[in-house]
């Protein structure tokens, strides 16, 4: 996940919510600008072999970074509030990976990371307590259910990335283009640029801008670089603003006021996030200079 997560969910919420978009809305206006944004790099890279990564492996990153992550997302915000997939879907991201790498990549996790992990696991139970009890709304526990199906997701293409060893750049062009074709024409052909068409159209650009401009290239360009670089047990637990940023945004654009079960597991979220992230490098045995 990355820090334009917060804003964009929160935005994605809003104009569900208030503006009248529905999530295939969402999901097209992002594709169809990052996949415009992102076509002349494709081209340059040779879109016949998509860059040199080949057609299965660009269909099996467009399937676990593209269109399936970003319908569970944006679907999930229809039915749970903003604070759910702020804290749920990055935590969730940050286990799954770590499990994932482990198995695929063979990137052992140091007993710290496990704790960090554990953590995380007990806030996302605490979160999703409001779905059991009712307090989040009667829907608020299939919302969550999709925030786990999104993080699957994710997670997934995070280690195809660092196994196949994609650069950033060409990652994000083949989802981003690949994507747009996926969706936008299905879109149309099922009367969805007539519905597009009755919304504000400064409020569809500005949507366009921050899911497909933001969100869906600069910011996840970012992580997949992290991801290249740093490893995917690593890079995945620097998201540790996410939830906090999510849930404090959802007060004052949504009024969505957290449940006291919402703000223990958003502490305990944040807690095992910084744990993974600060408590190794203090860990590792400094080295003596010998002069």
């Amino acid at each position: 996940m990355s820090l334009g997560a917060p804003l964009s969910f929160a935005a994605a919420r809003m104009a569900i919510l208030n503006d009248g978009f529905t999530p295939a809305d969402l999901i097209v206006a992002r594709y169809a600008v990052a996949g415009l944004v992102m076509l002349p790099v494709l081209l340059w890279m040779r879109a016949s072999d998509l860059g040199g990564i080949g057609w299965r492996r660009g269909l099996m990153l467009m399937a676990t970074g593209g269109p399936a992550f970003t319908v569970l997302q944006t679907a999930g915000l229809a039915y749970a509030p903003l604070g759910h997939g702020g804290v749920i879907t990055p935590a969730a991201v940050a286990i799954l990976s770590t499990a994932l790498a482990a198995v695929f990549l063979r990137e052992r996790p140091g007993v710290v990371h496990l704790l960090g992990a554990c953590l995380m696991l007990c806030g996302i139970l605490l979160v999703g307590s409001d779905a059991l009890f009712g307090s989040g709304g009667p829907h608020t526990w299939f919302g969550d259910l999709l925030f786990l199906g999104a993080a699957t997701a994710w997670a997934s293409f995070s280690v195809l990335v660092r196994r196949w060893r994609v650069d950033a750049l060409r990652a994000i062009t083949i989802v981003s283009v690949l994507s747009a074709v996926a969706t936008v024409p299905g879109y149309i052909a099922f009367g969805g640029g007539a519905h597009i068409a009755t919304l504000p159209m400064h409020l569809v650009i500005w949507q366009g801008l921050l899911q497909g401009g933001l969100h869906g290239v600069l910011a996840t360009l970012g992580f997949t670089h992290a991801v290249r670089v740093l490893g995917v047990s690593r890079a995945v637990f620097f998201a540790a603003v996410v939830p906090a940023i999510s849930v404090l945004i959802g007060i004052p654009a949504l009024h969505e006021i957290p449940s006291v079960a919402q703000w223990l597991g958003l502490g305990v979220v944040t807690l095992g996030l910084m744990i993974a992230i600060l408590l190794p490098p203090l860990l590792r045995p400094t080295r003596r200079k010998h002069g």
